[in-house]
């Protein structure tokens, strides 16, 4: 089975829960439409560009510098998008969103995940500066400290911290590194958030859990997929890029379970949904 197909099923149990879950709490049938839009969109955009990738690559393949160029503009390019939910931000809200018409879209569940494949590709296997690397890391970690989001934040920061501890370099670069993001999880922990857990968003397992055993359990079960599938794929696969996306993945989970951030995919918001498949689209655009 094609990598693409496999990373789709993975997520498939977790998508229709999160509808499922959304009408046991009586969410409106315009929120569990749009869940199934952005996942409508993100399923057909990662298979249409499996296909064309194919076609392509038996026509050329990019060069190395030609790929450094592309995930650097694309870098970038969502940290711009980061910058910019600080033009719509509110006073009683963290500026944590994008506005796009009468949407709001989590904007670093929607691209985190995809700039992390982007730097461990670059640090792993293009071997770009690690320097250079490291600013890039730093200048996503600042942007999230600002909003302030302490669980994208956290849990970029477990994953970027791994993925320079494994590429060979200067120690104390990466102790410096690592005790920088640590600071900046500290500092951002101590800024008040006035959200609260909403139970189809961020209180999912909870909800899962009024319904009874079997659903807390096939919830759970749904949830653990996504990184034990990304950590199965990247070691049988020779996709180490993966293990990074699982590790956020992971810890993603664990703060959306104490109510701090969306569950992605099980929870509702496009956000989580579209960074997950934008992984997809990114790997085959490599």
């Amino acid at each position: 089975m094609r990598t693409s197909w496999m990373l789709i099923l993975l997520a498939i149990p977790s998508l229709m829960g999160s509808v499922l879950l959304m009408r046991l709490a009586d969410a409106g049938q315009s929120l569990q439409v749009q869940q199934l839009v952005a996942a409508l969109i993100g399923i057909v955009y990662v298979l249409w560009t499996d296909r064309t990738s194919r076609l392509h690559r038996t026509e050329t393949s990019s060069s190395k510098a030609q790929q450094i160029q592309h995930a650097l503009v694309l870098l970038v390019l969502m940290l711009v998008g980061l910058a910019a939910c600080f033009a719509f931000s509110e006073s009683t809200h963290p500026s944590r969103w994008l506005k796009l018409g009468p949407l709001r879209l989590y904007l670093s569940a929607a691209v985190l995940p995809l700039a992390l494949y982007q730097l461990v590709r670059l640090d792993w296997r293009m071997q770009f500066s690690a320097v250079a690397n490291m600013v890039f890391m730093l200048a996503f970690a600042m942007l999230l400290a600002l909003q302030p989001d302490v669980s994208q934040l956290a849990a970029f920061s477990l994953a970027t911290v791994f993925i320079v501890w494994h590429r060979a370099g200067s120690f104390v670069q990466k102790i410096a590194f690592t005790l920088a993001l640590c600071l900046l999880c500290c500092w951002c922990w101590q800024q008040p958030d006035p959200l609260q857990p909403v139970p189809y968003v961020e209180g999912v397992i909870q909800l899962a859990m009024s319904a009874g055993i079997v659903a807390m359990l096939a919830a759970v079960l749904s949830l653990a997929l996504i990184p034990l599938g990304l950590f199965y794929i990247g070691i049988k696969r020779d996709s180490p890029e993966l293990i990074p996306i699982a590790l956020y993945y992971i810890v993603i989970m664990i703060c959306a379970y104490v109510g701090l951030t969306p569950m992605p995919l099980l929870g509702f918001g496009a956000g989580p949904v579209l960074g997950y498949f934008a992984v997809l689209v990114g790997r085959r655009d490599f």
